[in-house]
C-alpha cells in the first residue's frame, strides 16, 4: 500500500465507506478482532468494523512497514483490560483513532500528540440534547456532539465523563475547546473540522500539537 509519508506533526485521516464500495480484505485482522466483528448481529455494524480495523491495520502497517497481519494493534480498556479500549500502536510518538457512523469510516493516523476522531450522521436527536450540550449552548447538535467526542478520545475518557462537561465553540465558529472537566486540556487541544461529506459531520482533536497538519485522504 503506497501512502504520503508522515513528518513529524502531522496527521492523515482516511475516509472509507463500508455499505457502499468495497471493503478492506477482512483476513488481515487479527483473532480478537474477527471475534469482535463475528459478534455483531447486523450485517451493516460487522461491515463499519471490518473495514475500520482492517484499513488502520493496512495504513499504520504501510507507516510503519509490518505486514498489517503481524502488527500488535492493542484495544485494551483502561478499566477492565477487555479488548474494547481506543487502539494504539507498537510504536514512539505514532497516535491513531478510529470511528465510524452511517456510511462512513474515519481512520485518525499521525506522528502528533494523542489523537481523536469522530463522525456522526446528521439525525433528529432530541432526546439525548440535553446530554450533549451544557445549558449555555445552542445550535447543531452534532456538531457539537463531534467535536465533544473528538477530545474525549484522546484524551482516552469518552464517555465515561459526561459531554455536557467538554464547552466548545459554536458550530458557526471555528472549533476549540472552551472548558473542560480538566482545567489543562483546553491549552492542550487542538481541533479541526473534517469533511465526511453531506448528510455527516466530523472533527479531529490532537493534545500537545499546536502546529497539527490534517490530510484528508480517501481509502477507495
Amino acid at each position: 500500500m503506497l501512502i504520503p509519508r508522515l513528518p513529524p506533526g502531522e496527521c492523515q485521516v482516511w475516509w472509507a465507506r463500508p455499505l457502499t464500495g468495497a471493503g478492506p480484505d477482512p483476513s488481515v485482522l487479527d483473532p480478537i478482532e474477527r471475534g469482535r466483528a463475528e459478534a455483531y448481529r447486523k450485517n451493516e455494524d460487522r461491515a463499519r468494523f471490518t473495514v475500520a480495523a482492517s484499513l488502520l491495520r493496512l495504513v499504520a502497517g504501510a507507516h510503519l512497514g509490518v505486514e498489517p497481519r503481524a502488527l500488535p494493534i492493542s484495544r485494551a480498556c483502561p478499566d477492565c483490560d477487555r479488548p474494547h479500549g481506543r487502539p494504539t500502536l507498537p510504536a514512539d510518538g505514532w497516535e491513531c483513532s478510529v470511528s465510524h457512523s452511517g456510511d462512513r469510516v474515519a481512520v485518525a493516523i499521525g506522528r502528533t500528540g494523542p489523537l481523536g476522531v469522530d463522525v456522526e450522521e446528521i439525525t433528529d436527536r432530541p432526546d439525548v440534547r440535553d446530554l450533549v450540550l451544557a445549558p449555555d449552548q445552542d445550535g447543531e447538535l452534532v456538531t457539537y456532539w463531534v467535536r465533544k467526542e473528538a477530545v474525549l478520545k484522546a484524551t482516552g475518557e469518552g464517555l465515561r465523563v459526561a459531554l455536557t462537561e467538554v464547552v466548545v465553540t459554536s458550530p458557526d465558529d471555528p472549533p476549540a475547546l472552551v472548558r473542560a472537566h480538566r482545567a489543562d486540556l483546553p491549552a492542550r487541544t487542538t481541533l479541526r473540522t473534517l469533511q465526511p461529506g453531506d448528510g455527516y459531520r466530523a472533527c479531529l482533536a490532537a493534545l500537545d500539537t499546536p502546529g497539527l497538519v490534517v490530510t484528508e485522504l480517501s481509502a477507495g
